[in-house]
């Protein structure tokens, strides 16, 4: 199953505004494939999307760790 989230701000001590680096992409997509049940997971920085392929991952945990982690979601 694949899940699209959109986001309006990736935290990142290299960027500047809302042009979010391929390193806050990388480090994102990154935690959210250390979660039980993600398969993958793709940041698309020009849609402003969060893209997560998973297997019967808790999707409340999934937002729960992209708030922890200062991914603001749309």
């Amino acid at each position: 199953m694949t899940t699209t989230y959109r986001y309006s701000y990736l935290p990142c001590e290299s960027c500047v505004g809302k042009n979010h680096c391929k390193k806050c992409q990388e480090d994102i997509a990154g935690l959210l494939r250390a979660l039980p049940g993600v398969l993958d997971a793709a940041v698309d920085r020009r849609e402003g999307a969060l893209t997560v392929t998973h297997d019967g991952a808790d999707l409340d945990a999934l937002e729960d760790a992209m708030d922890a982690a200062g991914v603001f979601l749309s």
